[in-house]
């Protein structure tokens, strides 16, 4: 299996601050103007989509946002996007800011049948971003909805088996603020298969990707100067070895580190190490 190249995933995958800079900026050149209609498309085979929304600049708001969905020339699907999930104030296209299509139609298990994908973003300074995947049913259901959560980060496809079936790569989200500052957090790589309509973490399946992953992460905590902290790299390394099945060898390597003065933050030596032990375990890595 070839490896997926992570320095092109890395730029892809990126903190929502990016794009609240972005945001920023268009709002800071906005003018009063009467909200602008934009229509997304896109086509696979005998599947058609198409999002529609308007966007007021003036008031940094979209809406009438709308998902319709054509199959074999039939309209199988035609509905108002809901609110975000979990609160969010108002559901945007993920990728607008960056002039690229949200809606995309993709083959994501293999079966012959493609999904439409809607990345969407709901509207925070900071989060979050997330997905509404659109499955075929046959019969009069049409099309039915899957909705995933990234957080902090979006997403890239990679057939990384080179079977046809596409893998999602991203990171794990639940490391945000765990031990540092959002800046100075890191986050596992982490990557999800698509079947039968749910998701399915398969990230210990590919040790390579671990692999390429945690040398870049340790090789960022060790050039670290002690006025920044390092702790957020180092758990995120540690949650990498552990994958690998080397969680007993991490810890030994972060005591060491940890006396040599290698390891820096808020926390001490001893509370960091506590600390990062029971929530590698809460988290299912250890």
């Amino acid at each position: 299996m070839a490896p997926f190249n992570f320095d092109g995933y890395n730029a892809q995958v990126r903190p929502a601050v990016a794009l609240a800079v972005a945001l920023g900026a268009m709002l800071a050149a906005g003018a009063a103007a009467a909200p602008k209609p934009h229509a997304e498309r896109a086509q696979s085979g005998d599947v058609e989509a198409v999002f529609s929304y308007t966007y007021d600049r003036a008031k940094f708001r979209f809406g009438r946002q709308r998902l319709t969905i054509k199959r074999l020339g039939e309209r199988r699907f035609s509905a108002r996007l809901r609110k975000p999930p979990l609160g969010g104030f108002n559901a945007q296209p993920a990728r607008y800011f960056e002039h690229r299509p949200s809606v995309s139609i993709s083959d994501l298990d293999g079966d012959g049948e493609p999904e439409v994908v809607l990345d969407l973003y709901w509207g925070g300074a900071h989060c979050c971003w997330y997905t509404q995947i659109y499955r075929y049913v046959d019969g009069r259901a049409g099309y039915r909805t899957n909705v995933h959560i990234w957080g902090n980060f979006s997403y890239v496809l990679a057939d990384l088996e080179h079977d046809g079936r596409q893998e999602l790569l991203t990171r794990d989200n639940r490391f945000s603020y765990a031990f540092s500052s959002f800046a100075d957090s890191r986050w596992p790589v982490r990557i999800l298969r698509y079947r039968q309509g749910g998701m399915t973490i398969v990230t210990r399946q590919y040790a390579s990707e671990i692999r390429r992953d945690a040398t870049a992460l340790w090789h960022e905590a060790m050039g670290r100067k002690k006025t920044r902290s390092n702790q957020g790299v180092i758990a995120a390394w540690a949650a990498d070895q552990c994958m690998l099945g080397r969680c007993t060898q991490a810890f030994t390597t972060i005591e060491r580190l940890s006396r040599t003065g290698r390891i820096h933050g808020e926390r001490t030596r001893v509370a960091y190490e506590r600390r990062l032990r029971a929530f590698l375990a809460r988290t299912g890595y250890r």
